[in-house]
């Protein structure tokens, strides 16, 4: 089943008599728990057609390097294996997909898309449909309650998001994993397509002198995505709430970078831990469910979510009033990619994601309030963040990257007490990590980390 609210249609064309369904796999990587996937199949099923899935890798996609590329192939071998052996083709070509889909158009009956937040996935789509000659559907599979069906604005924070979501959320839990059974089954889909191996093959290329881009700490698939969520429930879960704000304490579940590929459903982790009856996991269904799709509310409904214009009025204000304060330390873009500045704390952090392609989560803020202090503007400040973190974490790319960066600024967050450089935005300082953790103790685990690598 796939609830109605998930489902948007991107243009008015009728569906054709043609050779098959197409569905473009792009953002939802995976077999299980995937609306559009199942939404395809029950429409090959009702027009008796074969099944088409297409992934198409964009050779320049973004900020993307071959540790995210690769994260991604490894994922897809599993992902191809299940959906070929439910009946469908999985096609792998390489290039614009407004071109390729362009042309199996013109076979197509009706053609299924993932749903996009970010405006470079959001024009290719608009593109597409209005070039194809059938119908083209979007479906919204990676949150757990669709966006515009908790809010039809961008909210102001969490505290008025989450009642939102709440009121809904019971409709959106569904259990069905496996996806129907297709009628129309295909072997050979007469269609030329790189093998898995091929693609291994071909996203090498995007191998550079940078050997951070070259290096993950992570294998990509849904398997490994499984296990990781087993791990985190078996063994750290009932610790989250107490500790997951501590670096030094490893209770994080490590799957933002499997969410977003899409090579694991929000809906499947969110059933898994519901099980768990706990204070935990409680905190952790906040941040899986009411966090994650509040920076889905904010890209969806702020054009300029990428830009510092996306920034609070007040906080802006703010900035700009204290833009000629002092600033003891300032760091070129360059010396804080190469984690160079006097903080080993920061340094550490930045360390971790370029040894791991992913930052402990608390880490991340303080990194992110550091570069508004040590930045000549907060406009450069904005851009910086947004640059390391696109090109260095996993998950980057993403609007969690994105409303995170922009909460460092102020959003989804309310004014402080006034200090220099920061004005009336939050401040965090290394007295604080000091005070709340055993700080030397990370310290200590990254350059382990980095001395091993």
């Amino acid at each position: 089943m796939v609830e109605k609210e998930r489902v948007s249609l991107c243009n008015d064309k009728e569906v054709k008599n043609g050779k098959y369904v197409l569905y473009w796999m792009q953002a939802s990587q995976r077999a299980h728990f995937n609306p559009a996937l199942e939404y395809a199949v029950l429409v090959a099923n009702t027009m008796n057609k074969p099944l088409i899935v297409l992934f198409c890798i964009m050779p320049e996609y973004l900020t993307a390097s071959f540790r995210h590329y690769q994260f991604m192939i490894e994922g897809l071998q599993e992902t191809a294996q299940t959906i070929r052996g439910y009946g469908a083709a999985f096609i792998i070509k390489a290039g614009d997909p407004c071109e390729i889909i362009k042309e199996l158009s013109e076979s197509s009956s009706m053609i299924v898309f993932d749903f996009a937040y970010l405006d470079f996935m959001k024009a290719v789509r608009k593109k597409i449909s209005a070039q194809t000659a059938c119908r083209v559907v979007q479906v919204e599979g990676n949150v757990v309650v669709p966006v515009a069906a908790a809010s039809s604005k961008e909210e102001y924070s969490a505290a008025t998001l989450r009642p939102k979501v709440s009121a809904v959320i019971s409709k959106y839990l569904n259990s069905e994993e496996e996806i129907t059974e297709l009628k129309n089954k295909i072997s050979d889909p007469q269609i030329e397509s790189l093998t898995e191996q091929q693609a291994k093959e071909y996203i090498k290329k995007f191998r550079t002198n940078n050997r951070y881009f070259d290096e993950s700490r992570f294998i990509g698939g849904y398997s490994h995505a499984r296990q990781k969520l087993d791990d985190f429930i078996k063994y750290k879960l009932h610790n989250y709430a107490d500790m997951k704000n501590d670096p030094t304490s490893e209770v994080q579940s490590d799957l933002s970078p499997y969410l977003h590929f899409g090579q694991i459903s929000p809906v499947y982790i969110a059933n898994q831990i519901t099980k768990v009856l706990s204070e935990s996991a409680q905190e952790y269904l906040e941040e899986l469910i009411v966090r994650r799709e509040l920076a889905r509310n904010f890209v969806m409904y702020n054009d300029d979510y990428a830009q510092y214009n996306s920034v609070p009025a007040w906080a802006k204000k703010t900035l700009a009033e204290h833009l000629s304060d002092p600033r003891e330390h300032c760091y070129s873009q360059k010396q804080l990619e190469d984690a160079q500045t006097h903080d080993e704390y920061w340094n550490s952090a930045q360390n971790e994601l370029l040894l791991t392609g992913k930052m402990h989560n608390y880490m991340r803020m303080y990194w992110g309030k550091k570069i508004i202090e040590w930045s000549e503007t907060p406009q450069k400040a904005f851009e910086t963040m947004v640059y390391l973190n696109d090109r260095y974490e996993m998950d980057g790319r993403d609007p969690s990257g994105y409303a995170g960066i922009c909460w460092c600024f102020g959003k989804h967050d309310r004014p402080w007490s006034p200090r220099s450089i920061f004005g009336n935005v939050r401040y965090m300082n290394d007295k604080g990590l000091e005070r709340k953790f055993k700080i030397q103790k990370y310290v200590q685990r990254i350059k382990d980390l980095k001395k091993g690598s």
